[in-house]
Parts: C-alpha cells; sequence; structure tokens
C-alpha cells in the first residue's frame, strides 16, 4: 500500500502541469519585438543625472546587474562611458531577443543620434519605458 501511494505521489509531482512557467513563456514572445517608448524624465549629461543608459556589450550590461542583485560593488567591471549611450525621455527602443536567461535585452534604437543600432538594456530598467500600443484595430 505504501509503495501505492510513493508512485502516486510522483506520477502526480512529475506530470503536473506548470501553468505559471508556460505563460512566462507567452508573455516573452509578446514582448519580444514590441516597441517601448522612455517615460521618466532622464538626464543628457554622460556624468550625472538619472538618464536612462544603454550598453554596447551584452556582458558589460550582465556585469552591471550583477553588481547590482548581489551588491558586489568591490568586483564591479568597469564600463567605458564611450560604451554607453544615455536616452532623452520619449525615445524609442525595439525589443529583439532576450540574453542570459532573460535578464539582458537586446534592443535597437528607433530615435535619436544612434537610430537603428544594436544596444543592450538591463530587464528590470523597462519600469522606465512604457509599451506601445498596436493600433491594427483603428486601421
Amino acid at each position: 500500500m505504501h509503495t501505492y501511494k510513493y508512485f502516486l505521489f510522483l506520477v502526480i509531482f512529475f506530470f503536473h502541469p506548470n501553468a505559471p512557467a508556460e505563460t512566462g513563456e507567452d508573455e516573452e514572445l509578446t514582448i519580444i519585438g514590441s516597441i517601448w517608448q522612455l517615460s521618466r524624465n532622464s538626464s543628457s549629461s554622460k556624468f550625472f543625472g538619472n538618464g536612462q543608459v544603454l550598453y554596447f556589450f551584452s556582458h558589460d550590461a550582465y556585469q552591471t546587474y550583477n553588481a547590482r542583485k548581489f551588491a558586489h560593488w568591490d568586483t564591479f567591471s568597469a564600463v567605458d562611458s564611450r560604451d554607453l549611450v544615455r536616452l532623452k525621455k520619449n525615445q524609442k527602443i525595439k525589443l529583439q531577443k532576450s540574453k542570459f536567461n532573460k535578464v539582458i535585452y537586446e534592443v535597437t534604437l528607433l530615435d535619436g543620434f544612434y537610430a537603428g543600432k544594436t544596444y543592450f538594456l538591463i530587464a528590470d530598467e523597462l519600469k522606465n519605458f512604457t509599451q506601445e500600443k498596436n493600433n491594427e484595430e483603428a486601421v
């Protein structure tokens, strides 16, 4: 009788559908390819302000993410300011794909001097952006 209970437990445990994981994948697919607009004020200065930064290298963005998450500022890799792009309010980006377990997004700049170039954004910083709605219904 005990083996039957353990067997039933294992069957339920291994074959139970994981609904949150499936919805997370669907959400990820709807985000990729979408256009986002910077909604918070940002500074145009390279050295001062709380503006939004895009990284030229995905590794720089990932190292910054790790330093923020784990408070490893002593091993933080310095990022050259020439490899950063500071966005101004109302500039738009398009998400291309995710990297490093959906922690970093590869984005294409749609506005500004560097329009059409590919950069990298830390996923947590999407809170500073608003997603544009598709107006396909209005057409």
